[in-house]
């Protein structure tokens, strides 16, 4: 921090502590971040320290020095380094709209991206890349995000039909006392209404991640402001997780907080089939070569319990399949999901196999329509150059050829399929394929995998019927 290495400075060089801050100031080669820490305290670094060590020491001292900005980067953490805004939201204790004494959501994450701590990317928040962290990949980051976005309506359903709150009363990502909660509903229970005013029913989720005391302060922080508020109503306050460390499950008991485990609420067998899906997700690639059937007996799994999920996911599963494929016809390293940055945007590679002579690119359509020339336009003229300019980057790959390749289950227009023709027919600098419904049932009937092809069939074909 500026204050200690100031008064390293002072013993140093024998100067007033005041000279030695103004020369810490004055100091070029010192990156500071600032804004953050109390007493106007930076946190000092040169640029050979942007790496892992730099994140840790930014939030042990955030944690010491600036524990409303913590919250913020305790949340990024817990998500993998990538957060959707109305999640992040929620996670810190900043209001949403303008409140006496609190600086505002908005302003605040002004401060992280300034500072080059994140990068917004429109929907998303990242972790800057100069913390040297590994962020998850947005297969995931979406499919978990979307998994929560289901539970929180199966919460919904659960509280209406149990009484718990009204009926039509259910907001998801709905503000209460100036603050972001993942759901609220109104609450007529005896006890909660007070003078004829109802009262509220709040909750966040945090599932995918083992949650210690200090990642919920954040949910008890929130309550408190909003308790704090003159006739403020009567709540019951869920916090909704999967996983929850046994002190943190007695530091929200002695806070009056309502644990809402998804096992005791949905189902443990349900439970465990989502955190085993979680767990595929975050490490995609090591998944498909140490289990690679494993995808496939959770979509079995889990369309038992919540069909509409696992038929709302299937470009997720349809990912795994492609991965699955190259996988075992040439013992590749496979990674989904990964995001590049180039061309002056983000692009994403739903697979990409590491082959010995080339790598291979591929993009991935499970939806019902059939894929359009328009898209086809964007993949060519948009993502192809980009994956092009990052793959020519890869010194390690300098000797590999270059493959891309279009999957679409449903298959593509007639247009489409003209324009797809005259480019495989036509580049040389790499190689083009594309696949519709028939080719991917030949390529697993090639593997003979019969449970594969069972999948195909009965989750993938039969629904886009």
């Amino acid at each position: 921090m500026s204050s200690e290495l100031a008064r390293e400075l002072e013993k140093k060089e024998s100067i007033p502590y005041n000279t030695a801050s103004q020369r810490i100031k004055r100091d070029k080669q010192i990156i500071k971040i600032k804004g953050f820490f109390q007493s106007g305290q930076s946190l000092c670094y040169l640029e050979i320290h942007e790496d892992e060590e730099l994140y840790k020491i930014l939030n042990e001292n955030l944690f010491k020095y600036g524990r409303k900005y913590w919250y913020c980067l305790n949340a990024i953490r817990l998500h993998g380094g990538t957060i959707e805004r109305k999640y992040l939201e929620c996670f810190t204790n900043y209001p949403i709209l303008p409140l006496q004494k609190h600086l505002p959501f908005d302003k605040v994450m002004q401060m992280f991206v300034s500072e080059e701590i994140l990068v917004f990317s429109g929907t998303y928040y990242h972790l800057s890349p100069k913390f040297g962290q590994q962020r998850s990949s947005t297969l995931s980051v979406s499919t978990i995000d979307f998994i929560k976005s289901d539970l929180l309506s199966n919460f919904e359903s659960l509280t209406k039909n149990t009484g718990l709150i009204s009926f039509n009363t259910g907001e998801s990502f709905a503000e209460h006392g100036k603050f972001r909660w993942a759901f609220k509903g109104v609450s007529t229970i005896t006890g909660l209404v007070n003078n004829g005013k109802p009262g509220f029913l709040l909750a966040d989720i945090l599932i995918g991640t083992p949650i210690f005391k200090e990642d919920v302060f954040f949910f008890i922080e929130k309550i408190k402001h909003v308790q704090s508020f003159k006739n403020a109503g009567k709540l019951i306050p869920f916090l909704l997780v999967d996983n929850l460390d046994k002190e943190a499950l007695l530091y929200l008991k002695q806070h009056g907080i309502v644990v809402g485990l998804i096992g005791e609420l949905f189902g443990q067998k349900y439970a465990d089939a989502l955190k085993e899906l979680i767990t595929i997700l975050n490490n995609a690639g090591a998944s498909l070569k140490q289990t690679p059937d494993k995808y496939l007996d959770l979509i079995k799994e889990l369309r038992k319990y919540n069909e509409g999920l696992v038929n709302n996911i299937r470009g997720t599963f349809f990912e795994f399949v492609v991965g699955h494929i190259h996988s075992i016809d040439s013992n590749s390293s496979i990674d989904l999901g990964r995001v590049i940055s180039e061309n002056g945007a983000q692009h994403e590679m739903d697979v990409i196999a590491n082959y010995p002579d080339k790598i291979v690119i591929a993009e991935c359509k499970a939806v019902k329509s059939k894929i359009d020339v328009d898209y086809v336009d964007l993949w060519l003229g948009q993502k192809l150059p980009a994956f092009k300019k990052w793959f020519d980057k890869q010194e390690t790959w300098k000797k590999k050829k270059l493959e891309f390749e279009f999957w679409s289950i449903s298959g593509f227009t007639d247009e489409a399929i003209t324009k797809l023709d005259k480019v495989v027919n036509s580049v040389t600098k790499y190689s083009l394929k594309y696949f519709q419904s028939n080719d991917v049932r030949n390529k697993a009937k090639s593997m003979n995998n019969k449970k594969l092809k069972e999948s195909l069939d009965d989750y993938f074909f039969k629904t886009n019927v």
